[in-house]
């Protein structure tokens, strides 16, 4: 936590200081989402949060931060991704700007929708949810897409600029 002056505040836990609403959006606004019904401690009583209890592969800190495993040990079926196909996976995807339906007028989130997202890129166990891990994959893929693009561009680039040079110097000794 900071003052207005930036200067850091000693806290206990910055838990203590959420309520339930901002603790659930702390780890990807799942606290109101439960089919398995199951139950988490919170600040003021109980959170029913599908995914945060008993989940082999997620973790919270004693700050709230959600960690999920990613330890090539713990996973199988692995396949290479298509980063382009991604990039314009998310070139084609609606994002839009909205509010959930039980929220302030005044609170608006921005983002696709989660049967657009899982339609584009075949990912996640629903529909209905855009998984935190799918999500930074597919920004990830789509960093990929960027820099090997932007790479192709300098090479043609540096490649034009040396014809460039070869020309005006053609050109030069042609006008003497």
């Amino acid at each position: 936590m900071y003052t207005n002056e930036q200067k850091p505040v000693t806290t206990a836990s910055l838990i203590e200081e959420l309520s339930d609403d901002e603790l659930a959006s702390c780890v990807g606004g799942t606290g109101y989402i439960n089919p398995g019904g199951q139950e988490v401690p919170g600040n003021s009583g109980t959170l029913k949060a599908a995914g945060l209890k008993n989940n082999p592969n997620m973790y919270l800190d004693p700050n709230g931060s959600a960690r999920f495993t990613s330890d090539r040990n713990a996973k199988e079926a692995l396949a290479e991704v298509d980063v382009h196909a991604i990039l314009q996976g998310i070139a084609d995807l609606p994002i839009t700007t909205r509010k959930y339906n039980n929220q302030d007028q005044t609170i608006r989130h921005i983002g696709p929708i989660a049967k657009d997202f899982a339609t584009t890129f075949n990912v996640g166990g629903s529909d209905r949810l855009i998984n935190v891990v799918d999500a930074n994959g597919v920004v990830l893929a789509a960093i990929q897409a960027l820099y090997q693009k932007l790479q192709a561009q300098d090479s043609q680039i540096n490649s034009l600029n040396l014809q460039i040079s070869e020309i005006k110097q053609q050109l030069l000794l042609n006008s003497q």
